[in-house]
């Protein structure tokens, strides 16, 4: 069993999940969007990667994932962008296109400064 609190709203309701093979079950929450919070933790965690990559100019760029990556990636991405230097780009650019195949972009949140 693994306890935790569910994040999508601000209740915060405290559940309790059970895996049993394929199964899952969930208790505590009061609405379903808890239950697929559970599961989905699970089954597939995500997050969405907030980071600043270096310009070749010697600024930094604010970026973020356009979407959630999945948690066993997040490592290499920060590795590689911490590795590299990346154009300047305007807010909303994809600095990085399709992160390992998953439809995940890494787009700029900001000016270089």
């Amino acid at each position: 069993m693994k306890k935790m609190i569910c994040i999508t709203c601000p209740t915060g309701c405290e559940m309790e999940v059970l895996c049993d093979g394929d199964k899952i079950t969930v208790s505590g929450n009061r609405c379903p969007r808890g239950a697929a919070y559970a599961e989905s933790e699970i089954k597939d965690p995500r997050r969405t990667v907030t980071a600043v990559v270096h310009s070749g100019s010697g600024k930094f760029q604010s970026v973020r994932t356009d979407k959630p990556l999945p948690r066993p990636l997040i490592p290499g991405l920060l590795n590689k962008i911490l590795k590299e230097n990346y154009p300047e780009a305007e807010p909303g650019a994809v600095i990085i296109a399709d992160i390992e195949g998953t439809g995940v972009n890494l787009i700029a949140t900001g000016p270089a400064r």
